[in-house]
């Protein structure tokens, strides 16, 4: 029989040798854990002393599978581990270390739908956080959330979301010290060390703001680097194409209509303002506007000029996300009208001629999709279009 006081001795004996270095043979230990605490679920499934060992396993499990290269693996870790988090009614932090955690793992393994939609929602969980008194509780916590969306935005999203978030957890961060000399970590939060975001949060910022040809942000970004991060070098970044960029691209090119929603959709990023969140982007009644006036330009730009057509989709897929999982209402009342264009918008992603891991991200989230059409009946009204993305999730889903 399955036993957890095993499974708990032999997670703490493989986790003595990834803390050695010696990741490999960890896994090999890991697994006889993973199949002893798996054993115990089936047994007692709603077991929740259970339940939270199995995903502190898996988050150690994740960990060493990152060390030595095997990145699917660590995302297929990353995502069970949050499915049992959710499901453990975990505090905030929790639940948003765990979501981050997720997004760091997609966004290496390529799965960048899934990296920027979960930075986001982690990012959400932490609301309640004053981001302006670095004497409130919860503080640092936010700030290094923040830094390592910023890390996520920069590989997944538009790039004035990660500059935007870069800024901001900057100057947290500073403030942070400021009010803590010496340096304040995370200590218990179960996020990253505070100098290490500090670091990159700055660099990033930096180089950002040089690439986009915005110099005196740029140099006030690497002199911070160089006054708080002695010896940090800034990188060079190529010139970022922007969701603000593609959609003036398209307006020239005759394929988005809409010029005024390009300022409503596109804040200034060098701005005091600037959104460090997807969710900030704009009030998020705009979602279903920018996907009404988006899906006929991605469909236009789709095989000719697939740059454009994925900056401009994935952040309007990300702008929905958003507004879906806040409730927003007029999505939710009316998403017989909206999902069936928030379907066509990524089933033209699927002609641009993309390969791997991102598109095994995209049959995910047109699964998702076509899951709630069926749900609230509207399938088969788009009989063709579902029909077709489930030919596309056949042949691409995980």
């Amino acid at each position: 029989m399955p036993n957890r006081r095993h499974a708990r001795r032999t997670h703490r004996d493989a986790a003595k040798l990834a803390a050695a270095g010696n990741h490999q043979g960890a896994l090999a230990i890991y697994a006889h854990a993973e199949g002893e605490f798996r054993g115990c679920l089936a047994v007692h499934p709603e077991d929740r002393a259970t339940r939270s060992d199995f995903a502190e396993l898996l988050a150690d499990l994740a960990a060493s599978h990152t060390a030595v290269g095997e990145l699917a693996e660590s995302y297929a870790a990353q995502r069970e581990r949050v499915s049992i988090t959710l499901g453990l009614e975990a505090g905030p932090v929790e639940r948003a270390a765990a979501r981050l955690d997720l997004a760091e793992a997609a966004a290496r393994a390529g799965r960048l739908l899934t990296a920027a939609t979960e930075a986001d929602a982690a990012l959400s969980l932490l609301d309640d956080v004053d981001p302006g008194d670095p004497a409130s509780p919860g503080f640092t916590t936010l700030a290094d959330a923040i830094a390592r969306s910023a890390r996520v935005f920069y590989r997944a999203a538009d790039p004035d979301l990660a500059v935007g978030a870069a800024d901001q957890a900057a100057r947290m961060l500073i403030a942070a010290r400021q009010v803590a000399p010496g340096g304040v970590g995370a200590a218990g939060s179960g996020f990253d060390g505070t100098a290490e975001l500090l670091r990159d949060s700055l660099r990033l910022a930096a180089a950002l703001h040089a690439a986009a040809g915005r110099s005196g942000h740029a140099r006030g970004a690497a002199e911070l680097l160089a006054k708080h991060c002695p010896g940090a070098e800034p990188v060079a970044a190529p010139a970022p194409l922007t969701l603000r960029g593609a959609l003036e691209t398209a307006l020239r090119m005759g394929a988005f209509l809409d010029p005024g929603l390009v300022g409503r959709l596109c804040p200034d990023p060098a701005g005091r303002g600037a959104p460090p969140t997807v969710s900030a982007r704009c009030d998020l009644g705009l979602a279903a506007v920018a996907l009404h006036a988006a899906e006929p330009a991605v469909d236009v730009l789709a095989r000719t000029h697939p740059n454009l057509a994925w900056r401009i989709a994935t952040e309007v897929h990300y702008l929905l996300t958003a507004a879906d999982r806040q409730g927003e209402r007029n999505l939710h009342l009316n998403f017989r009208d909206h999902g069936p264009a928030w379907l066509a918008m990524l089933m033209a992603l699927t002609a641009t001629g993309k390969q791997g891991p991102i598109m095994r991200d995209l049959a995910t989230a047109l699964a998702e999709l076509c899951e709630r059409l069926h749900t609230r009946h509207a399938a088969a009204d788009h009989a063709p279009l579902v029909i077709a993305a489930s030919r596309f999730i056949t042949a691409h889903r995980s």
